[in-house]
């Protein structure tokens, strides 16, 4: 007795732990689900088979087979009663007719119910009607039958979890894209608002200043567009990753920079302790998070200060640190600088900085943000080599 509750328990066992881990939405797509799946089956199988020390233990080993054909794994199910039959007619000689027909009649009952509205409860019933008329001993019958049962009852609770999950989380998708577009529709109604304002007042007899209510209305319309860019450029975040030279990449934006920042009289410095270092990644991707980075490193700085880029290699990694001395952030705006239309500035989008995460995260690395309210900011980006 006490070796049919250990061949009881070891059959069940890889059954309950996937179970627990669909509950828990931890599979992340269906196709990892049902891989899981099916290695949980042949894993209950072959723990029954492993340490079944006679055929009648072997009966547990049914358990898994109902259970594909609950799931509607009509092929695992097949499979599994395969490697049963065979185990059982090779180690313990028994009856293949026999054994052919009892799962010749699981898989017939399967096809003739599987339609039915009460499939689940007919299967179990009239499967283990078939299972008591070729089983030696009729008590292991009611062990299988409850436990079979138990597992089932288990399996359509787990199902109902897993559901509930992906309706919290397309939930949640929703609620997020409409506070986007909510945001979206915000950040363009109020340039278009600024651009209709000038046009009312406009007044063609006086040119110069026409001429410069036109000019407002363009600049209004030029920042819509922007907003609109990065908003599509955000949600079509798409790398091509080839062989590059990231210092090659980081002294191109930093001559770019250095002519404006000169005018604004910011000390900016780039120090690499490296002559180049080669990753795979998209040269214009990055190059496009780079110049979003030191671009608001230059906004927060008014006029005096310093902007230091360093680049270095760390085992696997290298690490490309900007600091500059502007106005900083607090703990809450801090918290908040990776979400769409979040910003600090003005005319901002605040998309530059969720953008540059996107690209950055679609490189397998990481954007890090450390700030100190009027004593500046420092932007950490992470990359693997």
């Amino acid at each position: 007795m006490e070796k049919i509750i250990i061949s009881m328990i070891l059959t069940v066992f890889p059954i309950l732990g996937y179970l627990v881990f669909s509950s828990l939405n931890a599979f992340g797509n269906m196709r990892m689900k049902q891989m899981i799946f099916i290695i949980t089956m042949f894993t209950s199988l072959y723990l029954n088979i492993s340490f079944s020390i006679s055929n009648d233990m072997l009966i547990f080993g049914n358990i898994p087979i109902i259970i594909c054909y609950f799931k509607k794994e009509l092929k695992l199910a097949l499979l599994l009663s395969l490697t049963l039959i065979l185990y059982s007619y090779y180690v313990y000689d028994s009856n293949i007719y026999f054994l052919f027909i009892k799962y010749l009649c699981c898989f017939c009952l399967y096809l003739i119910l599987y339609k039915k509205k009460n499939f689940i409860s007919l299967f179990l019933n009239l499967s283990m009607l078939v299972l008591f008329i070729f089983i030696t001993f009729k008590i292991d019958i009611i062990l299988i039958y409850g436990l079979t049962f138990i597992m089932l009852y288990l399996f359509k609770i787990a199902d109902k979890i897993s559901d509930l999950y992906l309706v919290y989380g397309k939930m949640i998708e929703e609620n997020k894209l409409k506070d986007s577009l909510f945001k979206l529709t915000h950040e363009i109604k109020n340039p278009i608002a600024v651009c209709k304002g000038y046009l009312d007042m406009i007044n063609f007899n006086d040119i110069n200043k026409a001429m410069k209510y036109v000019h407002i209305i363009s600049s209004e319309i030029d920042r819509s567009l922007n907003v609109i860019s990065e908003f599509i450029d955000y949600n079509k975040v798409k790398i091509n990753k080839d062989i590059m030279d990231i210092i090659m990449l980081i002294d191109e934006v930093y001559d770019s920079f250095k002519l404006l920042v000169k005018d604004k009289n910011i000390s900016f410095v780039c120090d690499s302790n490296c002559d180049e270092i080669f990753l795979m990644g998209d040269y214009n991707r990055l190059k496009q998070v780079f110049i979003n980075i030191i671009k608001n490193s230059i906004e927060s700085i008014e006029r005096d200060g310093i902007i230091n880029i360093s680049v270095e290699k760390l085992n696997d990694q290298v690490i490309v640190t900007i600091k500059d001395s502007g106005v900083g952030m607090d703990e809450e705006e801090l918290s908040s600088i990776k979400q769409m239309f979040f910003t600090t500035k003005k005319n901002g989008t605040g998309l530059g900085v969720a953008l540059s995460n996107e690209i950055i995260n679609a490189h397998d690395g990481e954007l890090i943000y450390d700030s100190v309210k009027n004593n500046g900011t420092t932007c950490i980006v992470k990359l693997p080599i």
